[in-house]
């Protein structure tokens, strides 16, 4: 498996293993009609708009398999809203079957190397309220922040923010 950075030539894979690994990892969190909604051109095009116009310091890794198909991705930059944090991790997904192999964690310690070389010191994410994802964040060296409500769809959820006082500490 590798990890290398994302070029706009990989929007395709990625938009793919976005919106599959919404379909998967948010089931039963998030209503089925919304879910069901989801789909790859839609997040393609989101993706064509976020390479044309990145975020501060914005950086973005692609996990490969074997074959060269893109099976997980991570993104991360200036933090969106300035808080205790100076960066966030915006997103990081895998297709379901390629969790639990390491590759989460290559990801996001990426992401963290990146950002930290451009002289960021701390780091966030917010996690879905249910997300099996929160232990392997904790498990990674973050901490549970705080908890806000918001509106995903029709529906009201809540996320928690996982914070790194460390950027440096990210994966350790």
């Amino acid at each position: 498996m590798k990890i290398r950075k994302a070029t706009a030539s990989d929007i395709d894979g990625i938009a793919f293993v976005h919106a599959m690994s919404w379909k998967t990892t948010y089931k039963g969190l998030l209503s089925d009609e919304f879910l069901d909604a989801i789909t790859v051109e839609a997040r393609s095009k989101r993706w064509i708009r976020n390479f044309e116009n990145p975020n501060k310091d914005e950086v973005m890794y692609v996990a490969e398999d074997e074959a060269g198909m893109i099976i997980g991705f991570a993104n991360g930059g200036a933090r969106r809203e300035p808080d205790l944090y100076d960066a966030e991790l915006y997103a990081l997904y895998l297709l379901k079957e390629h969790q639990g192999k390491g590759l989460g964690k290559r990801l996001i310690r990426s992401v963290a190397q990146n950002l930290l070389e451009k002289n960021y010191s701390s780091f966030m994410t917010w996690v879905l309220v249910g997300n099996p994802a929160i232990h392997f964040y904790h498990s990674v060296g973050g901490q549970s922040v705080a908890t806000k409500e918001m509106k995903i769809g029709d529906e009201i959820v809540e996320e928690i923010m996982i914070g790194w006082r460390e950027i440096g500490v990210v994966g350790d």
